[in-house]
């Protein structure tokens, strides 16, 4: 059974200090307020597929993350779809219960407060972690011209040949003085 959350807390009194217990999520979930990753939005709501755990420590939960995700090429600015599907593996800490070395790993986000957990951190890490940071629609792309714009995986534009960096004239000036190849 697959459940919609837009509020990423979910109660877990039933495993807090209960080491061996464990409860199966499938969860529906938005996407955390103000995540922004350039040239990439998600579309779809995020499931997790996962199993709470209570160890020790604290609660573990190990499972996957989907996501849709609507992309543009990092070179050429064409829209793309891709589905992402991630493994997580996280322990939320029981500050009341756990360790001294346990808390000096504690990440933030990652405790259990007032029975309950927070799985935003959880999805923020996981979804930065999968989004491609270059989306590219193709190892080919040739991307976009840079003195008109134009589309170069569609046709050649000539600019290239019309215009030099100022940079490179003086290499230009060099090549020209090299003997000519046979």
């Amino acid at each position: 059974m697959s459940t919609s959350l837009h509020d990423h807390r979910l109660n877990v009194a039933d495993l807090v200090d209960r080491p061996g217990a464990s409860r199966r999520l499938d969860l529906s979930l938005s996407v955390p307020d103000g995540f922004e990753f350039p040239l990439t939005e998600v579309t779809a709501p995020l499931r997790l597929a996962a199993v709470i755990e209570s160890v020790v420590d604290g609660l573990l939960v190990r499972g996957s993350l989907q996501a849709r995700l609507s992309l543009c090429c990092a070179r050429c600015l064409r829209p793309l779809a891709r589905d992402i599907d991630v493994d997580v593996v996280e322990l939320f800490v029981d500050p009341a219960r756990a360790t001294a070395e346990a808390l000096t790993d504690l990440e933030p986000g990652y405790q259990v407060a007032d029975d309950h957990i927070d799985v935003e951190a959880l999805l923020r890490d996981a979804l930065a972690q999968s989004a491609p940071y270059q989306p590219l629609c193709g190892e080919a792309c040739q991307g976009l011209c840079g003195q008109c714009g134009a589309d170069l995986n569609v046709a050649a534009c000539g600019c290239g040949d019309k215009q030099l960096d100022p940079r490179w004239a003086t290499l230009a000036q060099l090549r020209d003085r090299l003997p000519a190849e046979e």
